[in-house]
């Protein structure tokens, strides 16, 4: 009877919830960021969160020069969990903050809106399929002082 018990305790401790090492599918998210003339944003980071679950698990990826991206969530380009996602896009300067250089860092062209969540309004659905997916984003303010 012990013997039964020390063969079937690691099959229980391994089925436990957590001790598992399995991550939620992801599916191949690529796109690219554009302006309302078609201009591509060629350069930033742009992240995915996954809406209305407990705990929000996160795509992100980086802006080529060509104005691609492809997601990751749990490696580099493995993509984004299925279902709707809000998203953020960041295209400032990656220099500091400016207080060091005044003047020298370029003003971003990306509408500072898109930084947050809550103010982006940007929300997108990832399909359990391969994606591709256009992200429509505003000019900055001619009066914007960021």
């Amino acid at each position: 009877m012990l013997r039964a018990l020390c063969l079937l305790l690691p099959v229980v401790i391994l089925s436990l919830p957590g001790c598992s090492s399995r991550e939620t599918t992801t599916y191949p998210v690529s796109g690219v960021v554009r302006f309302p003339d078609g201009k591509l944003l060629r350069e930033g980071t742009i992240e995915f969160e996954i809406s209305g679950v407990k705990n929000p698990v996160t795509a992100t990826g980086e802006i080529a020069p060509d104005g691609s991206f492809f997601l990751g969530t749990y490696q580099i380009d493995d993509g984004a969990i299925a279902g709707t996602h809000r998203v953020v896009v960041i295209a400032d300067s990656v220099i500091g903050t400016g207080v060091e250089r005044p003047g020298l860092l370029p003003k971003s062209i990306l509408h500072p809106k898109y930084r947050d969540f809550q103010t982006s309004e940007i929300v997108v659905e990832v399909q359990p399929t391969t994606n591709n997916i256009v992200i429509d984003v505003e000019y900055a303010p001619a009066d914007d002082t960021e």
